[in-house]
C-alpha cells in the first residue's frame, strides 16, 4: 500500500510534468509558427526592397529612352520624311548629339541607337553609336544595313520590327555582343507619326551587369541568393545555371514552378522544392522588364531561429519539472510528515498505549487541521485513560474486597451462589463494554480516512491556488509587454505621419515655380511679338531677326506647354499626396481607436479568476464539512466512553449487592463460596484487561 507521501509527491510531479509538456507544446507551437511568419516576412521584405531598387534601375533607363524618343521627334517633319529618303540623313545631323548626351547620362548604356522606316529612308540612316568597352568613349559608327536582311531575320534585325509589330516599347532578352563582348539587354521604344505611319525606333543596349549586380547583391539568409527568370520558368540569370534552362530541368520538384511562375497572384508566395537532397523554399517577383526575381534559400536557414528557439523551450521545461519535483517532494514531505505523525499516535492507541507522546504535543501546536485532530485525539485518549484508572482502581477494591470475602465464605459458603448471579450480571457488562471499545477502534478508523480526504483536499486547493497565481503572473506580463510595444509603435508612427504629412506641403512649392516659369513665358511672348514688329519695320534687312523672333516664340509656347504638363503631374502629386494624408490619419485613428482599445479585452480574463477562485472556495468548503465529520465521530466516541463509565456504574451496583446479599444470607453461606470462586476468576480477567492498557 503506497503511502499519502509518495501519492502526493506522485500527483505534484504528474500535475508538473503534464504541466510542463502541455506549455511548452504549446510555446513550442507558438514560438514556430509567429518565427516562421517573422522568417517569411524578412524574406518577403528582401524582396520586395530588391525588387524596388532593380525596377528603378530599369525606369531609370526606361524614362530616358523614353525622353530621348520626344526630343527626336519634337522638331520631325513627318511630310517630308515621306516625300524624300534623304530627309531622314538630313534630320539626323540635328538629333545626332542628342542621342549621344543622353546616352552617356544613362548608367550602363553602350549602345544608342535612332533607326528610320526603311521604307521611307535609305537602309543605313539613322544614329548608331557603340562603346568598345563599359569605360570607352561612344563611337559613331555605321548603322545596320537593312538591305541586307529579310524582316523574318529576328537574330539580326528582330531589335527593329519585334517593337515595330507590338506597337509598344518593349525590353529584349539579354544576348552576348560578341564584338564587345558584353552581356547586354535592350530596351526600344517604338515611333509613329499621328496617323499610326511607322517612323522608326529609339533604343539603347544596357549593359545587363547594371541589373545582375543588384541580383548578386541580394543574400537571403546564409546561403540563400537570388536569380532571374523569364515569364515561363526559364532562367535569365543564375549563378549555377545557363541561359535558357528551365527550372523544372533542374529537379523533379520543380516541375510546376512555370505554372506557378506564370500566376502573378502568386507573387510575394512561396513554393517548397529540393535541389540536391537540400529542401529550399523560393518566391518571385515581377520586374518592370518582364523579368521575375526569384528568391530561394534553405529551409533549415529560414526556420533556424524557430528551431532555436523551440530548443531553449525544451530545455527550460526539463528545467522547470526538475525544479517542480525538487519543491514536490520538499512540500510532499513537510505537509505528509505531521500526519505520519498523528498515525503514530492513533496506531498507539490502537495499542491500547496511552502514555504521552512528543510528537503529540508538537501537532496539538499546529494552528490547522491537524492540530485540531491531534487535540480531539489527545482529548479522547485523556478520557480514556481516566476511565482505565477508574477501572484499575476499581480492580484493586474488588480484589481486597474478594481476600476478605474469601475469609468469610471459608466460613458462610452458603453465600456463594449469591454473589455468583451477580457476578454474571458483572460478567455481562463488561461484555457490554468490550463492544462500547470495538466501537471506539471502529470510530478511530473513520477518523483515518476522514483525515485522507483533508489531506487530498488540501492537495487540490494547493494546486489551484498555483495555477491561479501562474496565470496572473502570466497575465500582467504579456499585458504590460503587448501596452509597452503598441505604444511605442503608435508615438512612432504618429512621428512618422506629421513628418510626412509636413513634407508633403512641399510639394505646393512647385505651384510657384510653374507660375514664375509662366511669367517668363509669357514676357519671352511678348519680346518675340515686338522683336517681329521691329523685324516687320526693319524690312529685309530684319528678316534674320524675324526667324530668332519666330524660334523664340515657338519656344514660349513650348514652354507653356510644358509647364501645363507639369501643372497636370503637380495635380496628381497633389491628389496622391492627399490619399496617402488621408491613409496615413485612417492608420493612426485605427491604432488610437481600435488597437489600444482591444487591450481592454485582457479585463474578461479577469472573469477566469472569478471562477477559480470559486473553485478554490468549494475545495475549502469541503475541507471544513470532513473537519465537521470528524468532530462528530470524535463526539461519538465520547458518548461511548460515557456508555463504559455508566456499565462500570452498574458493576459496581452488582458488587454492593453481592456485599449486601453476603450479610443477609448466612443460610448459603456453601453455594456463596462456589460464587466467591468465579467472582476471583472475573477478577483475574479484569486484570489481564486492565493490564493490557499502558497509562504511565
Amino acid at each position: 500500500m503506497k503511502s499519502v507521501r509518495t501519492k502526493l509527491i506522485a500527483s505534484i510531479l504528474i500535475c508538473s510534468l503534464f504541466t510542463s509538456v502541455l506549455i511548452g507544446v504549446i510555446a513550442i507551437s507558438n514560438s514556430v509558427r509567429t518565427a516562421g511568419k517573422d522568417a517569411m516576412t524578412m524574406m518577403q521584405l528582401t524582396g520586395q526592397k530588391k525588387t524596388e531598387e532593380i525596377n528603378s534601375t530599369i525606369q531609370k533607363i526606361e524614362q530616358s529612352v523614353d525622353t530621348l524618343s520626344e526630343v527626336a521627334m519634337s522638331n520631325f517633319d513627318y511630310d517630308s520624311f515621306r516625300q524624300s529618303k534623304d530627309y531622314a540623313d538630313t534630320y539626323t545631323e540635328t538629333v545626332q548629339q542628342a542621342v549621344l548626351d543622353f546616352a552617356n547620362h544613362t548608367n550602363g548604356a553602350v549602345t544608342a541607337y535612332l533607326r528610320y522606316n526603311p521604307d521611307y529612308s535609305n537602309p543605313t540612316s539613322g544614329v548608331f553609336a557603340q562603346r568598345q568597352s563599359v569605360d570607352s568613349e561612344l563611337q559613331c559608327l555605321t548603322p545596320t544595313d537593312f538591305s541586307m536582311y529579310d524582316e523574318s531575320d529576328v537574330e539580326h534585325v528582330g531589335w527593329y520590327y519585334l517593337p515595330v509589330q507590338a506597337k509598344k516599347a518593349i525590353w529584349m532578352s539579354p544576348y552576348m555582343n560578341e564584338n564587345i563582348n558584353i552581356y547586354m539587354i535592350s530596351y526600344v521604344v517604338p515611333l509613329f507619326a499621328e496617323d499610326g505611319t511607322s517612323i522608326g525606333i529609339v533604343g539603347m543596349d544596357i549593359d545587363f551587369s547594371q541589373i545582375t549586380d543588384l541580383v548578386d547583391e541580394t543574400k537571403v539568409y546564409q546561403s540563400g541568393y537570388a536569380f532571374l527568370t523569364d515569364a515561363s520558368a526559364a532562367v535569365m540569370y543564375h549563378k549555377n545555371a545557363d541561359e535558357g534552362t528551365k527550372l523544372s530541368d533542374l529537379d523533379s520538384s520543380l516541375s510546376k514552378s512555370a505554372d506557378f511562375i506564370g500566376d502573378d497572384g502568386n507573387q510575394g508566395k512561396t513554393m517548397d522544392y529540393s535541389y540536391k537532397n537540400v529542401n529550399k523554399k523560393f518566391a518571385f517577383y515581377n520586374l518592370d522588364n518582364g523579368m521575375k526575381l526569384v528568391l530561394t534559400a534553405p529551409v533549415s536557414e529560414i526556420y533556424a531561429e524557430a528551431y532555436g528557439l523551440a530548443k531553449l523551450i525544451i530545455i527550460a521545461m526539463i528545467v522547470a519539472f526538475v525544479l517542480s519535483a525538487v519543491i514536490g517532494v520538499i512540500i510532499g514531505t513537510g505537509m505528509t510528515r505531521p500526519i505520519r505523525q498523528l498515525t503514530a499516535v492513533i496506531e498507539q492507541t490502537a495499542k491500547l498505549d496511552f502514555r504521552p507522546t512528543k510528537e503529540g504535543g508538537k501537532l496539538r501546536k499546529q494552528k490547522d487541521e491537524i492540530g485540531n485532530m491531534a487535540t480531539k485525539i489527545h482529548i479522547m485518549r485523556k478520557k480514556l485513560r481516566e476511565m482505565m484508572g477508574d477501572l484499575q482502581q476499581t480492580q484493586q477494591v474488588l480484589e481486597s474486597n474478594a481476600e476478605d470475602l474469601n475469609h468469610l465464605m471459608k466460613q458462610n459458603s452458603a453465600y456463594a451462589e449469591d454473589n455468583s448471579a451477580a457476578t454474571q450480571e458483572l460478567a455481562a457488562g463488561m461484555e457490554e463494554t468490550s463492544a462500547n471499545a470495538a466501537h471506539i477502534v471502529e470510530n478511530v478508523g473513520i477518523m483515518r480516512e476522514s483525515s485522507d480526504n483533508i489531506q487530498r483536499l488540501a492537495e487540490d486547493g494547493e494546486k489551484n491556488s498555483g495555477q491561479i497565481q501562474e496565470r496572473a503572473r502570466e497575465m500582467e506580463r504579456i499585458s504590460t509587454e503587448s501596452r509597452h510595444k503598441t505604444d511605442q509603435m503608435y508615438a512612432v508612427m504618429k512621428q512618422k505621419t506629421d513628418a510626412a504629412v509636413e513634407q508633403a506641403k512641399s510639394v505646393q512649392k512647385i505651384n510657384a515655380l510653374t507660375d514664375n516659369i509662366k511669367q517668363i513665358s509669357s514676357q519671352t511672348n511678348l519680346l518675340a511679338l515686338n522683336a517681329n514688329i521691329e523685324a516687320a519695320r526693319a524690312g529685309e534687312a530684319g528678316r534674320g531677326f524675324a526667324v530668332v523672333a519666330s524660334e523664340i516664340g515657338d519656344l514660349a509656347t513650348q514652354t507653356l506647354d510644358t509647364v501645363s504638363t507639369i501643372d497636370e503631374i503637380v495635380g496628381e502629386v497633389n491628389s496622391s499626396v492627399s490619399n496617402m494624408t488621408e491613409c496615413l490619419t485612417t492608420i493612426m485613428e485605427f491604432l488610437e481607436q481600435t488597437v489600444l482599445g482591444d487591450y481592454e479585452h485582457f479585463a474578461q480574463v479577469g472573469e477566469q479568476y472569478h471562477a477559480d477562485a470559486d473553485t478554490f472556495q468549494q475545495i475549502m468548503q469541503q475541507t471544513k464539512e470532513a473537519v465537521d465529520a470528524l468532530e462528530q465521530h470524535i463526539e461519538e466516541i465520547s458518548s461511548t466512553v460515557s456508555e463504559i463509565n455508566s456499565m462500570v456504574e452498574q458493576s459496581t451496583d452488582g458488587i454492593s449487592g453481592i456485599a449486601e446479599k453476603s450479610g443477609s444470607t448466612q443460610n448459603l453461606v456453601t453455594e456463596g463460596y462456589d460464587k466467591l470462586q468465579e467472582c476471583t476468576q472475573s477478577v483475574n480477567v479484569i486484570r489481564d484487561f486492565v493490564a493490557q492498557f499502558h497509562l504511565d
